[in-house]
């Protein structure tokens, strides 16, 4: 059991009163999962599945983000595809006993999704941000079964690894999902208003994100998620190359830092079958222009068939 765990523990049983308040606010703002509840070998996997087709879409959404982050995007995907959505670890409505949230982590819960559901291939595999790493290793992993691959302001592995230039953003990260991850049994967090999960979402979602952005397993699954992230770093950095003809459309938001997007650059090397398209958002595309990512994903649909 790490310091930080012990920290919260602690604290949770000191401050039992507002830890108590704190879960009885949980159940009171409970929300119904909008997908089902998958059962695999660790986890309670919540996933959205929708629409049919000749291929499987899957979307990854980003770091602490969930199934829903894709409501703009996977009603209009499901027309002429299948689709599936689903939460990390224990963000959203699911719930894991997994001791590490790797990327690699991610790829063998979607296997056993895919799996559960009776889902064969292909695929085009679809990341945001950090979850575009779990995409590229999936497609690593397992070349043969997808045929394409569509990145939206993903984030590069290089930004993960503990060099020179990366540590003072890395510290400076790591201490804001630590002091949520910590006070998150007492409610600080709710008092702060700091919710885990994104904006711009619609708003039939507002009593959602008011419940699954507050529980205790969203900020673990956060912290975890950014503790480890060094190790899915290496583990894309150790991954065999990417089939040379895969198709990828690279989708960059012009809104970002300078170093995001030389680490941009860095992903349309990806494969000798890459397209970038550059947007004037931020780093959200799927919300703040979701006609851009729903597009890129039926021209992917439209290449591999």
């Amino acid at each position: 059991m790490s310091l930080h765990t012990i920290a919260r523990n602690t604290l949770g049983i000191i401050g039992l009163p507002f830890t108590l308040c704190n879960l009885s606010m949980n159940r009171k703002n409970r929300v119904s999962p909008p997908g089902q509840i998958i059962k695999t070998r660790l986890s309670e996997v919540h996933a959205i599945v929708s629409g049919d087709g000749p291929v499987t879409v899957i979307l990854e959404a980003g770091f602490s983000s969930t199934s829903i982050d894709w409501c703009y995007i996977q009603p209009e995907i499901s027309k002429v595809a299948r689709v599936i959505s689903y939460d990390r670890g224990s963000y959203g409505w699911s719930r894991t006993k997994r001791k590490t949230m790797t990327s690699l982590d991610s790829v063998e819960e979607i296997r056993e999704i895919l799996s559960h559901l009776k889902i064969k291939p292909p695929y085009i595999l679809v990341g945001h941000s950090f979850g575009a790493l779990s995409m590229r290793l999936f497609a690593s992993m397992y070349p043969d079964e997808v045929v394409g691959l569509v990145l939206e302001d993903a984030a590069h592995e290089t930004q993960y690894v503990l060099s020179q230039e990366n540590i003072k953003r890395i510290k400076k990260f790591k201490r804001l999902v630590t002091f949520g991850y910590v006070t998150s049994l007492v409610g600080i967090p709710r008092v702060l208003k700091q919710k885990i999960g994104r904006k711009f979402l619609a708003k039939e979602y507002d009593d959602s994100l008011n419940y699954i952005g507050y529980t205790p397993g969203a900020y673990k699954s956060a912290y975890q998620e950014y503790v480890d992230s060094v190790t899915s770093a290496s583990q894309l950095l150790a991954a065999q190359p990417l089939r040379q003809e895969l198709p990828v459309i690279v989708i960059s938001a012009k809104k970002q830092p300078e170093s995001w997007k030389k680490n941009q650059l860095l992903i349309t090397d990806l494969t000798n079958n890459t397209e970038q398209i550059e947007t004037d958002t931020g780093h959200s595309i799927h919300l703040e222009n979701p006609k851009i990512v729903i597009d890129s994903i039926l021209k992917m649909i439209k290449i591999a068939y």
